[in-house]
């Protein structure tokens, strides 16, 4: 196993104060959600006092201040990462809604959200048992850190203990991921039991993405409170997959529609070409009709010249009714003349008709690009905005080290007024223990230095490291970028299929330089932490050792 069964029960521990902890605040949430007069926008209004849509740490600090809740930095940053769900450094309306109403309730977070709001005026408090219900929810929360901080402690004080072999024990299958089948077995392993809900409340709490599945991310920052830095840049990659994916489908439909143009050309030709011959159709049809009407006329005159004597009546007649007929045969020409008019005006509706759908689609791939030009800008964005965030935590971690040394370096100074005390008791009896102490004082301040020294060597070695993997990132991110484009250039077949190759290459060799990273990062913050612990073992051993072992000098 990657860790000992002590470790393995300490992190067993830990996963149940998660799950018990967020029992317990869900039955806080059934309890507010029950009081009639509590509506969660109207809840919303009462913290949100600037009226900007949004809450920060101030407001939520001034709300649990207004009900005798005063906690610590750490307790209200935890608390507002507890509200923002979505992560993106604001607490929103919808991120309030889904974080106070019940989350196994359904019956009661409809009844909840379904309720009329009402007015609430600035610094005005809300009823009286909503006002405790909502503080009783938030300072449910404060403990469940408390707890947290507690059994994490005590995880971490292992000498065997990293968050990467903790996921593997967890993880036995191998899938890459834990879900709730290969917890369970994890919890049973180590004699522990917890109930279907208990577990469904773990990874309310752990899972922030909603998929599932607990990653390696996920865990790390449930185990320890330190977000995976890695993580924003697998999403920058998964973006990235994304839009060359969408690029694909776009030049998969201008394929579609240049097709759809050359079929259309060649259904154009064809009901031209059928046009035509239905034109010499008729022109054949009219030709043998004025034949027809030439052989009428010679035979009329035929009979003419024979019946002119005898018959000029019935000639007459018969002649008249000729020309009846003719005018007939006219009126059914200008008939048939009318309608191929109104074909010809049809077949042109069509083609205008044809016409407008051409253009809708040649607006809609303008609108699509113009779509990724305002992704692309957004992504820029984007990476600015993190180099930001990154710059800042290393800051913060900066200051972070230095309130470290000060805590340090004030127990020093307590130590040492202590053993000034020790000193003016014993003056008279031993100068030469206070001789020793002031040898002993200044060994302690040597070695302080020199872990001073040492800690400012680490953090440049670290923020050149970090600056090394940042260049190495920004220079993949640029070769994928360079590949893209020569994807695009190139032919649609053969080199297409390389260019793609050279992606999936570009990704595993991405994929395993992070892998790397997070095992030298885990790597170096063991060492680091043993190494401390060793310097800190050696200090005490030594200040005790001239402590205790000088008087008996003197017995």
């Amino acid at each position: 196993m990657y860790l000992s069964a002590r470790t393995q029960g300490r992190l067993a521990n830990l996963i149940i104060t998660i799950a018990e902890g967020e029992k317990k605040t869900e039955m806080v949430r059934q309890v507010l959600a029950e009081q009639k007069m509590f509506e969660p926008y109207t809840a919303f209004r009462r913290l949100d006092q600037l009226r900007t849509g949004e809450l920060t740490v101030s407001d939520i600090v001034e709300f649990l201040a207004d009900n005798k809740i005063y906690p610590t930095k750490a307790q209200s940053d935890y608390l507002f990462r507890r509200l923002d769900l979505n992560r993106d450094g604001r607490i929103t309306y919808p991120d309030f809604v889904k974080a106070i109403l019940p989350k196994e309730d359904s019956r009661l977070r409809q009844i909840a959200s379904l309720r009329d709001s009402y007015y609430i005026e600035v610094n005005m408090l809300l009823p009286t048992e909503v006002e405790w219900g909502l503080s009783r929810v938030f300072q449910q929360e404060i403990q469940n850190y408390n707890s947290i901080t507690a059994a994490q402690e005590i995880l971490t004080t292992s000498a065997d203990f990293t968050s990467l072999d903790a996921f593997r024990c967890i993880d036995q299958v191998y899938l890459g991921y834990i879900t709730i089948d290969t917890l369970q077995d994890f919890l049973r392993q180590n004699g522990a039991k917890l109930s279907f809900d208990e577990l469904t409340a773990f990874f309310r709490v752990v899972d922030s993405d909603e998929d599932g599945r607990i990653s390696y991310s996920e865990l790390l920052e449930a185990l320890t409170f330190v977000p995976d830095f890695f993580q924003q840049e697998r999403q920058i990659a998964n973006e990235l997959r994304r839009s060359r994916e969408r690029i694909i489908q776009i030049e998969r439909e201008r394929e579609v529609l240049e097709d759809l143009k050359k079929s259309r050309e060649r259904v154009e030709d064809l009901r031209r070409s059928r046009e035509r011959l239905e034109y010499m159709q008729d022109l054949k049809r009219s030709r043998e009709r004025i034949e027809q009407l030439d052989d009428l006329r010679r035979s009329r005159e035929r009979l003419d010249d024979l019946r002119r004597s005898r018959e000029r009546l019935e000639d007459l007649k018969k002649s008249r009714e000729r020309l009846s007929q003719l005018e007939e045969l006219k009126r059914s020409r200008q008939r048939m003349e009318e309608l191929e008019e109104l074909k010809k005006s049809r077949e042109r509706q069509a083609q205008i008709d044809e016409l407008k759908k051409s253009r809708e689609r040649l607006e809609d791939l303008r609108k699509s690009r113009e779509r990724l030009e305002q992704l692309e800008q957004e992504r820029k964005n984007q990476e600015k905005i993190e180099e930001l965030r990154k710059s800042r935590s290393r800051i913060e971690e900066l200051q972070k080290q230095r309130r470290k040394v000060e805590e340090l370096r004030t127990s020093q100074e307590r130590l040492e007024q202590l053993k000034k005390q020790k000193e003016e008791i014993e003056l008279r009896r031993s100068q030469e223990r206070l001789e020793d102490l002031r040898k002993s004082r200044e060994r302690l301040e040597q070695i302080e230095a020199l872990r001073q020294s040492r800690e400012q060597q680490r953090a440049l070695e670290e923020l050149r490291q970090s600056r090394e993997r940042v260049e190495q990132l920004r220079k993949s991110q640029l070769r994928i970028e360079q590949l893209e484009n020569e994807r695009k250039v190139l032919e649609r077949s053969r080199q297409l299929e390389r260019v793609e190759r050279e992606l999936e290459y570009e990704r595993q060799r991405s994929k395993e330089r992070l892998e790397r990273l997070e095992l030298e990062a885990e790597l170096e913050r063991r060492a680091r932490d043993r190494a401390l612990e060793y310097e800190f073992t050696t200090q005490s051993n030594f200040v005790q050792s001239r402590i205790y072992d000088t008087p008996k000098r003197y017995k």
